[in-house]
Order: structure tokens, then sequence, then C-alpha cells
């Protein structure tokens, strides 16, 4: 069996689990809500060396994970999954325009004056954040692979493109400005 009918398969096998190759460990962190309503994580580390190699060290990630899940399950304060949208396609005109929002959690614009330029910023859990250049991919490219990053850092479906472009559409109609300001095509 390939790997891509190995992951097909294994649906969210690797959900809450990720790698940190340059120290050579898979890490979980697990959210929950505490007593008091606060979101709150379990994190715990798996070593290569001390579980021999990478392999059993990933098993063990996994193996740890569930355990933690069904225990959350029976108290009933497993977390949420992570959402993508923050609001709908149809609901976007009822953003502000001051917002400078395409409606999706994690993705936002950013601009700097030394060097010139604006970015598409894209954020998932703790630490990881990523920026695609406007100026190097164009600014829809830009957006469309920030929202790409951000699906595959929290393991949701891409939007389907007539999506990206109505949301890309309704933050340009509010921002035209910068790209023009920046010299920026669209």
């Amino acid at each position: 069996m390939d790997d891509v009918a190995i992951k097909k398969n294994t649906g969210n096998r690797y959900r809450y689990i990720y790698r940190k190759e340059a120290c050579r460990f898979w890490w979980c962190a697990l959210p929950y809500v505490d007593e008091g309503g606060r979101r709150r994580q379990f994190r715990k580390c798996f070593r290569d060396n001390r579980y021999h190699n990478q392999q059993a060290a990933l098993e063990a990630a996994i193996n740890w994970r569930d355990a933690q899940i069904q225990a959350l399950k029976r108290r009933g304060t497993l977390g949420a999954t992570p959402k993508l949208r923050r609001v709908s396609v149809n609901e976007l005109s009822a953003l502000k325009p001051q917002d400078d929002s395409f409606g999706i959690i994690g993705i936002t614009v950013t601009r700097r004056h030394k060097p010139k330029g604006i970015n598409v910023s894209v954020t998932a859990q703790r630490g990881q954040k990523k920026w695609f250049s406007m100026r190097r991919h164009g600014a829809f490219e830009a957006f469309r692979l920030g929202v790409r990053q951000r699906c595959e850092w929290i393991q949701v479906p891409v939007p389907s493109d007539e999506e990206l472009r109505r949301r890309f559409q309704h933050w340009l109609k509010n921002n035209v400005r910068f790209l023009e300001e920046y010299d920026i095509s669209s």
C-alpha cells in the first residue's frame, strides 16, 4: 500500500502530533477545557533516542494522545476542533471595513516600510507562523498559499477556489489602496 492510500485511510491519525526534526522528537499538544471553562493543553515530548527510533517515538505519541483523548471524553472536557472560518462567505459584508479581514481565522495582512512590502501572515497553534509575500507571489496567490498552509496545520479541508476568490475580493474592495501603495498587482 502506498503512502497516499495510508494517509487517506488513517484520517486523523496524526492530529495534535507534531515533529521537531532538528531536535529529533515528536510532541503532542492536546487542547482541553478546564473546570473554569478556560482552554488549556496537555503537552508531552517523545524523543527518538528514548524510544530507540523515530517510528517507535511516533507510536508512543499516538498511544499517549489516544489515551488522553479517551480520558477527556469521559470527563467531557475535550476541546473543540480548530475552526478555519470566522464568518461564512455570505456574512462577509457584515464585517466592518476597518477589520482588514478575510473572514478566516489566522490569516492577516501585514505591511512593512523597510524594505517596503506587504505579506499574508498565517498563524496556527503556538509557534507556527509563516508569511507569503504579495510582491513575490501576487496578492491572490499569497492569500491562497496562506489559507492552504493554515488548513494543513490545523488539518481541515481547503476551501474551494471560488470561496477563496470571493473572500479575497471582499478584502480587496476595502484595501485596494495598499496594493497601489506597494505597487502590487491583484
